[in-house]
């Protein structure tokens, strides 16, 4: 797409080759590649790095892009100045999204982040992402790659730990990712001349060599740290629900989204600490509101102004649940926290 054209994205109901580039625009380069992200892939902002010196002698951000349908799966070829690719948070709750997205670096590096984990790329190594939640990818060089967008069904169908093995890398040297790297990129480069049952038929294989590469790699993430990781993501979902506690319109899937996880695996964390996070959630604002109601600092304070601040919508729920969880209704917890101070004073 040169100068002025009107911008046209990828149909995925046809088969037809789209192209995309940067050569020879009359407008920002870094708006039409974040409009290419989100029309051909999914929303994105492509930015400059901030710390990267002008190269000589080249003006302007370079970019193209071919996507097709290739076995009823869409598959792109990219090649790229260095720059940052990012999908965040704010284009999370914008835009959703629910399909995996599997990157294989075929030139350069690349450095990716989703949630707590990371992963650092090379030549041949892919990883996946999963476009429910927010990352960032950094290229600080130019480099190509094959990007194959992958519904969620499809892969969770054929594997339970993919949602946990994203932004982690496979590498095409070793293990179980030495055989997808070679499948996808003879698909990329010679599915168009297979027929159609023949290139669904490879696709299909595809998948189902990715699903097993994910369940040798989840396997030995869990060997090795599977429970460090759990505490440690517990402990961030916890502090992430105690910040914002006072908040009532909270919800579950909100918070999941933040931290970077699946709802399923927010459940997932606060089941093996024997509980839920609405449950544990719920008690924390109790406790907090019965330390308000005793502690010096908040005399002033109305009892319905703690419930407020703590979270509730309304007095009366707080102090149904405030004397179903202590025994006794806020006002007398506090008549009686009050006593019991004045007589140790």
């Amino acid at each position: 797409m040169t100068g002025s054209a009107p911008f046209s994205a990828p149909q995925r109901s046809h088969d037809a080759e789209r192209r995309y580039t940067t050569l020879g625009l009359d407008h920002d380069p870094w708006d039409y590649w974040s409009e290419v992200t989100r029309t051909a892939f999914v929303a994105m902002r492509a930015a400059a790095l901030p710390d990267t010196a002008p190269v000589p002698g080249k003006h302007g951000f370079a970019a193209s892009a071919v996507a097709q349908v290739t076995g009823g799966l869409l598959v792109s070829t990219m090649r790229a100045d260095p720059h940052e690719a990012a999908r965040t948070p704010d284009l999370v709750r914008r835009a959703a999204g629910e399909d995996f997205f599997l990157t294989l670096l075929t030139e350069g590096s690349a450095r990716l982040r989703q949630g707590d984990r990371a992963a650092e790329m090379g030549p041949g190594d892919f990883a996946l992402v999963d476009s429910a939640h927010p990352y960032v990818f950094r290229f600080d060089r130019p480099f190509r790659s094959v990007v194959l967008q992958v519904p969620r069904a499809m892969l969770t169908s054929r594997s339970a730990v993919a949602e946990h093995v994203t932004a982690v890398p496979f590498r095409t040297t070793r293990g179980a990712g030495a055989f997808v790297s070679p499948v996808l990129r003879a698909l990329t480069e010679q599915g168009h001349d297979l027929g159609e049952a023949t290139t669904s038929s490879f696709m299909r294989n595809l998948l189902d060599l990715l699903a097993t590469a994910c369940d040798a790699l989840g396997s030995d993430v869990s060997g090795k740290a599977s429970a460090a990781v759990h505490r440690h993501d517990l402990r961030r979902a916890k502090a992430h629900l105690a910040d914002r506690l006072h908040d009532p319109g909270l919800t579950l899937l909100a918070a999941s989204h933040d931290l970077g996880f699946s709802l399923r695996y927010l459940h997932e964390l606060f089941r093996e600490a024997d509980t839920t996070p609405r449950a544990w959630l719920y008690a924390l604002r109790l406790d907090r509101a019965r330390a308000m109601l005793s502690g010096a600092g908040h005399d002033a304070q109305s009892v319905t102004s703690i419930a407020l601040r703590v979270g509730f919508k309304d007095a009366s729920h707080f102090s149904w649940a405030f004397k179903s969880r202590f025994g006794t209704n806020p006002a007398t917890y506090r008549r009686t926290a009050v006593r019991v101070s004045s007589g140790n004073a």
